[in-house]
């Protein structure tokens, strides 16, 4: 009698496929609320430093606009939208993506690497979002408030249809954030380390805080198109408060579409000239 146990041939249907992916996310996601659990003190630094993070972004709004009313045709109620929509933004990045990006270069360099691709996943999508930050939903929902309050200060309440478009646009921002991002951490095929990238990264995310229109030409080009920080603060912000155009709506998902197509390629380049650390 044959005592070795049988297993069924993996489904590979696309249903499948996308059932299984969202069993490890949700296995993933389960695993970062246990060590939140063993670790309360980090949770509470995380709830500590977000709201001094955010007493330091509304500061300088502050100030600016104690001498004036406006600039570039934004109020002080508009820029404190952006700046919640800004938190937002990065405290989901943080909580959804961020570590793993970090990540990447030890994955390479120490053959981490080597057994990720074994498993019956996509590996992409596995060292994307493999390690998730729950403490990171603190600062997306102060983000949240505080964008509420700078929109109950504009006097005006969003239409639905300024909610949807603002929602579009933000996701698709999000999208084209990670993207950015982990194209970035993907240099660590060919970089022995680019946590000095990803940190100058970061820094320029900072930026966000702002509307693109407080910046030069140039810089509005760069925040627009190489660091799409315009589609995951600024136009958000505008569609909230007042509405924008569908064509902008409808190029935003498209340039969430084309990057997700582009680093996906960039993966599968990187893949195959990757040589194991550990043979």
């Amino acid at each position: 009698m044959n005592d070795i146990a049988t297993h069924e041939p993996l489904d590979r249907s696309p249903w499948a496929g996308l059932t299984r992916h969202a069993r490890l996310w949700r296995a993933c996601f389960s695993l970062g609320l246990v060590r939140e659990a063993q670790f309360r003190a980090n949770a509470i630094t995380t709830v500590v430093l977000g709201l001094i993070q955010v007493g330091i972004g509304l500061i300088p709004i502050l100030l600016l606009y104690s001498y004036t009313g406006e600039v570039q045709g934004w109020s002080q109620a508009d820029v404190i939208v952006l700046l919640g929509l800004h938190g937002t933004m990065t405290g989901l990045l943080s909580m959804l993506v961020g570590r793993n990006m970090w990540a990447m270069s030890d994955y390479v360099t120490k053959g981490e690497l080597d057994l990720l691709l074994i498993r019956p996943v996509n590996t992409q999508f596995h060292i994307t979002t493999r390690w998730i930050r729950p403490d990171q939903a603190f600062n997306v929902l102060t983000g949240l408030v505080v964008a509420g309050v700078g929109i109950a200060r504009t006097g005006t309440a969003p239409s639905a249809l300024d909610i949807v478009q603002a929602t579009i646009v933000f996701l698709a921002g999000f999208v084209l954030l990670a993207c950015a991002w982990s194209a970035l951490a993907y240099l660590a095929f060919w970089m022995h380390s680019v946590w000095t990238i990803i940190m100058f990264f970061q820094d320029v995310m900072q930026a966000g805080r702002y509307p693109v229109t407080f910046f030069p030409v140039a810089m509005r080009v760069l925040f627009t198109a190489l660091v799409p920080l315009a589609f995951a603060t600024t136009f958000p912000a505008q569609a909230v408060t007042g509405g924008i155009s569908w064509w902008l709506v409808a190029a935003s998902v498209v340039f969430a579409t084309v990057a997700v197509v582009l680093l996906r390629l960039l993966w599968n380049h990187a893949i195959c000239r990757y040589s194991s650390a550990s043979s």
